[in-house]
């Protein structure tokens, strides 16, 4: 530090206030730059993405009433027919885990006879629930038989498209 001293005592007056000028310039500039400016760019990115945000929020808000809107209006369009209900049966037990499970027999166009063997309780009622809510298939008529094991079941369940 006693050098650093030296060496500005012996500098020339002009000399000196450069140095001063140049100090007091750093002493401006390098706050500015590692303190103030990202700061004040971190608080412009938080406001456009809470902007960005409540954009979302305002689709998602008019996207929900439309959903709750189309529920209300009933099913989708149901189309007649045995493939129809064969494509939906399957579907909804694929996203259930009961597709190895379905013994599907045809009564008659638009009437099927489904049973599972030992297959979980709650992703039997999960699966009927998306064919009814979602499909418009009309459970004619529902066999459940308890298993040993707690939550496992034997269903056949009678199903029809109006």
């Amino acid at each position: 530090m006693n050098r650093l001293k030296e060496y500005f005592n012996g500098l020339e007056a002009r000399e000196r206030n450069l140095v001063i000028v140049a100090a007091v310039m750093l002493a401006v500039a390098l706050p500015y730059q590692f303190i103030w400016k990202p700061f004040t760019e971190g608080l412009d990115d938080a406001r456009i993405r809470v902007q960005a945000q409540r954009k979302q929020l305002i689709t998602m808000k008019q996207q929900a009433r439309e959903i709750r809107k189309l529920r209300g209006v009933g099913s989708i369009d149901v189309q007649p027919g045995k493939q129809f209900l064969n494509n939906l049966i399957n579907t909804a037990a694929k996203r259930n885990g009961l597709a190895n499970s379905l013994n599907i027999k045809s009564d008659s166009e638009n009437n099927l006879r489904i049973s599972m063997d030992n297959v979980p309780f709650d992703n039997v009622m999960n699966w009927l629930d998306q064919l009814v809510t979602r499909g418009g298939v009309v459970v004619r008529k529902l066999t459940v038989d308890r298993q040993p094991t707690p939550g496992r079941i034997n269903v056949t369940v009678y199903l029809e498209v109006p």
